[in-house]
């Protein structure tokens, strides 16, 4: 790891960890903001620990690809803020998002129950910071039925729900609905209503043609609801943008239950 790289992750809110040589030991629960590590330091506080001796800090860089379609996944990411998108394939180039990972969850855990390679896609959607950890740790945790293997259980079918949710969303509703509803999410995610996004990616996202993507925003700004220019979307009200997306936005609660 560069020292760069150490420089941006010790100026981060994480101000309960430090840094030991590469790594980043988390010294506390309180020291990452993923809800899943959290969660893990509640229920078993030497599984926690176990864990945190093989967690390493990476930089989220918006687009980076983490996980490969079709490919065994060396890093489970836990995702300490930004945001990742998990993103199914259907040939001739085109892409729709079919889950979203925030600080709630973890990116790639998949793998870890079975190595048959990724059915989709990991990419960076909003830049941040993840602990990522070997698969292979992962994985010894589940076989060896601890408390991570539990809450990952627990995180399976939350994300479940959210491809479940996904694909009645890509087919019944129309692209005005579909862009509210992934700017809301992707904002609680993030936890700002500010995200770097070009009409592009987010059409690669919401799987909707440029076009439509960027007919759909133009609508939502006449309405004075968001704004957007060079590569910035801004939420302006919250509240109206809810009502100007499907009822899927309110069928998947953005944290998986305790």
């Amino acid at each position: 790891m560069s020292i760069t790289i150490k420089a941006e992750i010790a100026q981060s809110p994480i101000n309960a960890a430090f840094l030991a040589g590469d790594r980043l030991r988390v010294a506390t629960a309180q020291a990452t903001q993923n809800q899943l590590l959290r969660r893990l330091a509640k229920l078993d506080p030497g599984v926690f620990a176990r864990l945190c001796e093989d967690l390493q800090p990476v930089p989220l860089e918006r687009g980076a690809v983490l996980g490969v379609l079709h490919k065994p996944l060396e890093w489970v990411y836990f995702v300490d803020s930004g945001v990742v998108s998990v993103v199914a394939e259907a040939g001739d180039r085109q892409s729709l998002e079919v889950a979203i990972v925030g600080k709630e969850g973890v990116a790639g855990f998949a793998d870890a129950l079975g190595r048959l390679g990724l059915p989709y896609r990991l990419v960076v959607q909003l830049s941040g910071l993840a602990y990522r950890v070997r698969t292979g740790v992962v994985t010894e945790h589940v076989f060896s039925c601890t408390a991570l293997h539990e809450l990952l259980m627990s995180y399976s079918q939350f994300v479940m729900h959210q491809l479940t949710q996904s694909a009645v969303c890509s087919r019944f509703h129309g692209s005005v609905q579909r862009l509210a509803r992934w700017l809301i999410l992707t904002a609680d995610r993030a936890g700002t209503n500010r995200l770097q996004l070009t009409h592009e990616f987010v059409a690669q996202m919401v799987g909707a043609p440029r076009s439509a993507v960027t007919a759909a925003a133009a609508e939502l700004r006449a309405r004075k609801i968001i704004e957007y220019g060079r590569g910035t979307i801004i939420i302006k009200s919250v509240k109206r943008l809810h009502a100007r997306a499907c009822d899927c936005v309110d069928a998947v609660p953005v944290l998986p239950p305790e």
